[in-house]
């Protein structure tokens, strides 16, 4: 719903000129996970700013060429899939680390970032976003990083701002106005235009390299299959540890002139943190299945619902109602897919309480009807949840001291339970986490609380590196 000021007109609001260009890259660019700028930007042009927000933005995980149920995922009509493997499958390790992401991003990162997408000028922290590029008019390619990990960035090379006449470009609405014509798209803006073909799955590799190895994701497998209009967009797996991942991806879009156009994904680089017990790729796809083997359908019940009448029923209990069919809906019968081979990888998951990459099988299934194949994931830890302490509990901390290494960390906790600390360190950080472990689990206890700390000893000297608290995932200021 919308609402304008008195005396005003109804006409179509004017666009500004960063709007066009982004709908322009947003049309062809909606597989790098770009669109959501375009369906956002709303505004006057003399004013409109955009804020950070966009750096965290939920990012396009689809594949517009793919089917509409995602791979793993029942038929919500109920019909379900079920994955049979035509080969023997692995057996599994002893264990398999996770990866955490925590910590902040650091501004040298998000500038080596940004000389690969070709911007220049120091980046610059506005809220709780870095932001590199972008004129004051809203022209030029724009990269937003969001500070805290694990990093999410988005960038876009948009139509320029203005044509040096005080008129958008792109459209013919006039500056000062609060109405103008329909809006036209560019032809020509640094390639994202809807004229010329995608250049090839290996110049596309060949533009993105530098982007990717900006990331330390120089080792990553690439995928290039994907085109939208004349810009390919290029879809980059890391590999972390020397596994493989499945879920972190990097999308860069390249234009038909070979130029970086658009891209996402995340800057932090995930750190090793404990290893877990995992299970065999045997019992991980019987999970798998277990998950999406057609027992999730939504047949009618066998009964017959009905509205609360509004009057009483006419005398003698006549009436027109036709009787429903008290049959439930049959069920759909689950799909087949194929196993070729499985490999133990990475997935996302939550790691000590935050983001990160849990281990996983990543199974290969082949494509059916001539499409190409598929890698679908199912989390293989033996523990089937998230890895922390016994009963899941932290409490936060509200301040810190270090001296010579030895780091003290001050919290509010309770006599009834017993306190650990431990910290992860990082080259610009140090998380802390506090966990509470209940001296009597299950009996009633005074709720008195109590000012307490804990000490740990750090392997370097904290210099100058922030302290951030597991819980909140903020940073303790010093006592």
């Amino acid at each position: 719903m919308t609402s304008e000021e008195p005396g005003t007109t109804s006409g179509t609001r004017r666009r500004p000129a960063w709007v066009v260009g982004s709908i322009a890259a947003a049309v062809l660019l909606v597989g790098g996970g770009t669109a959501y700028w375009a369906s956002a930007a709303q505004g006057d042009g003399g004013t409109a700013r955009r804020t950070g927000d966009s750096a965290s933005a939920p990012r396009d995980a689809g594949d517009p060429s793919g089917p509409g149920i995602a791979p793993g995922e029942p038929d919500p009509s109920g019909a379900g899939v079920v994955y049979r493997a035509d080969v023997k499958l692995p057996e599994a390790p002893a264990s398999a680390p996770a990866y955490s992401v925590s910590g902040e991003v650091a501004e040298a990162d998000v500038a080596r970032l940004a000389a690969a997408l070709g911007i220049s000028g120091a980046p610059r922290l506005e809220g709780d976003v870095w932001l590199a590029g972008e004129a004051a008019d809203g022209s030029g390619p724009r990269l937003t990083v969001a500070r805290t990990a694990p990093g999410t960035w988005n960038f876009n090379r948009f139509q320029a701002g203005g044509d040096g006449a005080g008129n958008g470009a792109g459209d013919d609405c006039v500056r000062g106005k609060d109405t103008c014509g329909p809006a036209t798209l560019p032809r020509d803006a640094g390639g994202t235009g809807g004229s010329g073909k995608p250049v090839s799955e290996e110049a596309a590799g060949a533009a993105a390299a530098p982007v990717l190895k900006a990331l330390g994701q120089d080792g990553a497998k690439l995928d290039a299959r994907l085109t939208q209009g004349a810009v390919r967009v290029v879809s980059a797996d890391p590999v972390v540890g020397g596994l493989p991942t499945q879920g972190w991806s990097t999308k860069v879009s390249v234009g038909a002139d070979g130029s970086v156009v658009g891209g996402n994904g995340e800057l932090k680089a995930p750190v090793r943190a404990a290893d877990q017990p995992v299970v065999g790729a045997v019992e991980a796809l019987a999970r798998l299945n277990a998950r999406s083997g057609g027992g999730g359908g939504n047949p009618e019940p066998s009964g017959c619902a009905s509205a609360v009448p509004l009057r009483a029923d006419p005398a003698g209990g006549a009436t027109d109602t036709v009787p429903c069919n008290p049959e439930p809906r049959p069920m759909k019968p689950p799909r087949t897919e194929t196993v070729k081979g499985a490999v133990l990888g990475l997935a996302p998951g939550t790691v000590e309480g935050s983001r990160g990459l849990v281990p996983a099988w990543l199974f290969e299934v082949a494509g059916q009807g001539g499409a190409p194949g598929h890698t679908v994931s199912e989390p293989a830890s033996a523990q089937q949840g998230t890895p922390g302490p016994k009963d899941g509990r932290t409490v936060p901390g509200f301040s810190y001291k270090e001296e010579d290494r030895k780091l003290t960390v001050n919290f509010w906790g309770s006599a009834c339970s017993t306190y650990a600390v431990e910290a992860r360190e990082q080259a610009e950080s140090v998380m802390v986490k506090i966990t509470d472990t209940p001296n009597k689990p299950g009996q009633a206890c005074i709720m008195l609380a109590e000012e307490k700390s804990l000490s740990v000893t750090l392997k370097e000297p904290l210099g100058d590196r922030k302290v951030l608290d597991a819980t909140t995932g903020k940073p303790l200021p010093k006592q």
